[in-house]
């Protein structure tokens, strides 16, 4: 506003030199007078008009209306969506407005290149935050008949998404939806936020937004993937994002967890013919693993007491499917933050085959460490199943070899395991099981001296990723996924915890 003077001040002087004799005063006529000094449009004017019309609404309203502090606090943030939708609405039109004009006559095909013919300028409606925003915006077509698919250079300019959900309410929509099953996402964005939207509006926006995050870091991890198909080593530039120091200490934790999904039977489904809801199709339950990765330095890691320590910043890698496309993704954040150039890259796991696999897949130097309370839960299944559940001999037996582990003594504890004598199948079985995995793992077990130099030695932070970040979502009671929704969810669910959303709205709609 012209000289930092108030709308009120501006409508005085309007008001009071206005010539009613010369010129009736009207509501476009005062409108038009106070655009002049609020420098502004009309149209932006005519917008704050309503928006004061609405704000004098709800001031005078009848004080009876509303029961009580919690209604009357609920009317005014109503009634501030409504006032400020218009004034939205003709900001958000006055910057199409301003692409048009400068950009008339230079749409191209996105497919062909070439010239593509103006349209007019078609409005069409998206919903907002505040409510529905009814805009007007230059389309162009390409004269290819093949490329029909018509574009709006003002509305890829300013992020106007081809969805009907402007693209903070579909932000807010996914953000809420993946921290939530979708219908208490429909409750909570209806509550919060007054937004009305159907469960089936916010499956669509979910999937919408999983299929370019998907599409994003798969490309990312594909442009920056450390070998060739035929197996050689490639030159990759490190990604312009990538931190500028490379940490002394990395650790990456790794394990599984496993949601329910369901699979088609082909040979028991009998398709309905026009029935909705897949009538007549049958399932069998599949547990998939999501394979998750937390990567943190060693400076991120803090005391808060003698008995208690924390990491103070963590990022995820969430993965549905092979432990190659896995490793893909994984090697993409580890170049990123450089952990491949740190004096000592530490790997914290469970011991599975597929991460020793991925550790010697990765072109640089790991460190691997078995997780210690990996190695002493398997001791005590051992002890249970040998001397029989809370009996002294279990009891005994387990604390000694437990503290035989945690001294570096793992050769003592194969020679106990050769001395047991198991009753039944299933003890002999997890005896011979616990030989072999410390056999496997023996290299990794030396824990007074990874002590000594102050390395961590336990995987709590992946086991915290697999409850909170995987299964806080996706092992709901009851919760069944399909293959491709439980592998998008997971990726989602690891760009919410590392605090991409608002970053990745804008990957995505520039993508």
């Amino acid at each position: 506003m012209q000289g930092e003077r108030s709308f009120l001040e501006v409508l005085i002087e309007v008001t009071s030199q206005w010539d009613h004799e010369a010129k009736p005063m009207t509501a476009s006529t005062l409108v038009e007078a106070l655009s002049g000094p609020m420098g502004c449009q009309v149209s932006l004017a005519a917008a704050w008009m309503e928006s004061c019309d609405i704000m004098s609404q709800y001031a005078s309203a009848d004080l009876e209306v509303a029961d009580d502090v919690l209604d009357e606090e609920l009317a005014a943030i109503t009634a501030s969506r409504r006032a400020f939708r218009p004034l939205l609405e003709a900001r958000v039109q006055a910057r199409i407005d301003r692409v048009d004009d400068s950009t008339k006559g230079q749409a191209s095909c996105a497919q062909c290149g070439s010239k593509a013919s103006s349209h007019g300028r078609p409005s069409r409606v998206w919903e907002s935050t505040l409510g529905t925003l009814k805009l007007k915006r230059r389309w162009s077509i390409c004269p290819n008949a093949e490329h029909r698919h018509g574009r709006s250079l003002a509305q890829e300019a300013l992020m106007l998404p081809e969805a009907e959900y402007t693209a903070l309410l579909d932000e807010a929509i996914t953000l809420v939806a993946t921290t939530v099953p979708h219908g208490m996402a429909v409750q909570l964005l209806g509550k919060i936020m007054g937004v009305e939207v159907s469960n089936h509006a916010v499956q669509n926006a979910v999937e919408r937004r999983a299929e370019r995050v998907v599409e994003l870091q798969d490309q990312d991890a594909t442009e920056h993937r450390p070998f060739e198909d035929n197996g050689l080593e490639r030159k990759v530039d490190r990604p312009t994002d990538a931190v500028e120091q490379a940490p002394l200490v990395a650790y990456i934790e790794i394990d599984g967890v496993v949601p329910m999904t369901r699979e088609l039977d082909e040979e028991k489904s009998k398709p309905v013919d026009g029935a909705r809801g897949g009538k007549g199709l049958r399932y069998n339950l599949v547990g998939r693993e999501v394979k998750n990765a937390v990567l943190y330095t060693g400076d991120d890691c803090a005391q808060e007491s003698d008995q208690r320590g924390c990491i103070l910043e963590k990022r995820y890698v969430s993965h549905l499917g092979y432990w190659l496309e896995f490793a893909f993704l994984l090697w993409a954040t580890l170049i990123r933050f450089r952990f491949d150039q740190a004096r000592l890259l530490v790997i914290l796991s469970d011991g599975a085959t597929w991460i020793r696999e991925l550790s010697q897949w990765l072109p640089c130097k790991t460190f691997l460490i078995l997780d210690l309370y990996h190695a002493m839960h398997r001791v005590w299944e051992v002890g249970r199943a040998v001397y029989g559940d809370k009996t002294p001999e279990c009891e005994r037996w387990s604390r000694e070899q437990c503290r035989r582990i945690e001294a570096g003594q793992v050769d003592l504890v194969l020679e106990a395991l050769c001395f047991l004598k198991p009753t039944g199948k299933i003890a002999e079985k997890k005896v011979e099981e616990l030989k072999t995995y410390f056999t496997n793992n023996r290299d990794r077990m030396d824990y007074p001296s990874y002590r000594a130099q102050g390395l961590r030695i336990t995987s709590g932070a992946v086991e915290s990723s697999n409850y909170h970040v995987t299964g806080a979502r996706l092992k709901l009671q009851g919760m069944r996924w399909s293959e491709s929704g439980a592998a998008q969810m997971a990726r989602l669910r690891a760009d919410l915890f590392n605090g991409l959303w608002q970053q990745r709205t804008r990957e995505v709609l520039a993508a």
